[in-house]
Formats: C-alpha cells, structure tokens, sequence
C-alpha cells in the first residue's frame, strides 16, 4: 500500500513539473515573440535554400563529380518524387551541372552566402533576448560573422542532407545493415550538433560554453529529423499533375521550414532554461556551507 502511494505521488511529482516546464517555455515564447521570429526566419531559410541547391550541383560540375549526381543523387529523387516532379528536378539539375555551373559558382555563391548569412541575421534578435545579451556588435561585424557562421552550418546541413537521403542506395545485409543503420544515424546527428553548436556560438552576442549544447540541441535536431522525414514521406505520395498538388507541395514547404524554425526556437528555449536552473542550484549549493558556518559561529561556547 505504501509503495502504491509512493508511486501515486512520484507520477503527480513529475506531472506538475513536466506541466511548470511546458508552462516556462511557452512563457518564454510569448514573452520573447518567438513565433513571429520563427516566421522571419523560416523566410530568410527558404530565400537561401534554392540558390543553395543549385550551388551545390554546380560545385559537383565544375570537379567533375556528374556521376555522384547520376549515380546516387538522382536516384534518390526518382525514388522519393512522383514522375513529373522528378522531371523537372532532373532537368534542372543536369542544366545547373552543365551549362550554368560557371554561374552558380561565381554570383550564385555571392546569393548563397548571402541568403544564409541574412537568415544567422533574422536568429540574433531572438536568441539574444532568450539569452538575456546585449547587441554590442556593429553592423559590418553582424554581417561578417553571420556569412562566416552560415557557411559552416550550411555544410553540416548538407553534409546531414547527403547521409539522410543518399545513404539508404547501398545495398548492405545481415550484420552489415545494422551496422551502417547506426553508423549513418549517427554521422547525421553529429553534423546537426555541429550545426546547432555553429548557430548558438556565433549568433547571439553573449558567448555559450559549448558543453551547453545539450539536451536543448537534442530536442532541435529529434524535431527536424521529424519534419524532413514527414516532408520526405509527403513528396514521395503526392501527384503533381494537378494544380492542388502542386501548391500543396509549396505550401507544405513554408509550413516545413516554419516547423523547423520553431524546432530550433524550442531548442534554444530549453537551453536557455535547463542552464539557469542549473545556475540556481550552484549558487544554492554555495550559499549552503556559508549558512552552516553561520549557525556554528552563533553557538555559545563551553567554559573551558
């Protein structure tokens, strides 16, 4: 009977502080205006995407590397898109491979740094009031750290793409299989780490230790791994011959990137919590000792 009450109590514990959780994010949300934000920047994400897209087919043109596209790219995109949404996709790609790769991988470099350091630059209002910093950063140095910060997190990202998507075309049984599940899924997470890391160190004007890419980071990545693949799964069933098909895709598209803003919101939410909480304990348990030491020294002493 004790252990039943127990247990009755240890469920009601965790329940009112899984409910002071939700209730301390979602306070942090409206305080901040996170939602608003998260549009600003699932916006800037999509203005970078293409261009983004595009620069990297153009970068396997001009080393030579077509048949990493033909070979491994393509038929994962036959595999995942309905037959007319894979001709258009493929015909654009073998356009941007061949002819138009000079192009992409002169100005449209310029338009894909740019686009990603624009979307580094929509995350710093946010993530410094979630932070509680101070802009102290000029312009132009706003400008060089976002485009610095958006590249390096834009190869992790891709890097991430590239394993998801292409991985699954090798052909492994048995034991083998298993093995190179667990290789691949980790390899993706350890590139969306390094791409969170990249974001909350550079984007807010208040350094973050980088052990603190913790749990919150875990949340972000769990979230966006969710959304790409219920995107993938969307593209894959959906027929593009009709006009609501197609506008379907696109809007799917914004609400994808806008889940994934707020993923990454989320994130950098609990961060931001679970770290204060922690703060809060240290200067609890330093104050402890302080207090005993006060107690001791009010103790009347024994006449020798």
């Amino acid at each position: 009977m004790r252990a039943e009450i127990a247990a009755l109590e240890l469920r009601r514990l965790s329940w009112r502080r899984a409910r002071a959780g939700a209730e301390a994010v979602w306070g942090q949300f409206a305080e901040h205006d996170l939602l608003t934000y998260s549009s600003a920047i699932s916006f800037q994400v999509l203005y970078a995407a293409i261009p983004l897209a595009l620069l990297a087919l153009a970068a396997m043109g001009l080393v030579g590397a077509q048949s990493l596209y033909s070979n491994h790219i393509a038929p994962a995109l036959f595999h995942n898109l309905s037959v007319n949404a894979y001709i258009v996709a493929n015909g654009t790609a073998l356009k941007v491979l061949n002819g138009e790769r000079l192009w992409w991988s002169t100005l449209g470099l310029i338009v894909t740094l740019w686009g990603a350091g624009a979307a580094l630059r929509s995350m710093m209002t946010p993530l410094n009031r979630v932070y509680g910093a101070t802009e102290h950063r000029g312009w132009l140095r706003r400008i060089v750290v976002s485009i610095l910060g958006g590249a390096l997190a834009i190869a992790c990202v891709i890097g991430a793409l590239l394993i998801v998507f292409v991985a699954p075309l090798w052909n492994l049984t048995g034991a083998a299989a298993w093995l190179f599940w667990i290789a691949r899924w980790a390899a993706t997470l350890l590139l969306l780490f390094s791409a969170i890391a990249t974001l909350l160190w550079v984007v807010p004007a208040k350094r973050r230790p980088i052990q603190w890419i913790s749990v919150g980071s875990v949340l972000c990545a769990v979230c966006w791994i969710v959304a790409t693949l219920g995107f993938g799964a969307y593209i894959s069933a959906v027929s593009y011959q009709s006009f609501y098909g197609a506008t379907a895709g696109i809007v799917l598209l914004l609400i994808y990137l806008h889940v994934s803003a707020i993923a990454f919101l989320l994130g950098v939410v609990v961060d931001a919590l679970l770290r204060e909480e922690v703060k809060k304990q240290e200067r609890r348990a330093r104050s402890r000792p302080s207090s005993k030491r006060r107690s001791r020294s009010r103790l009347p002493r024994t006449a020798s």
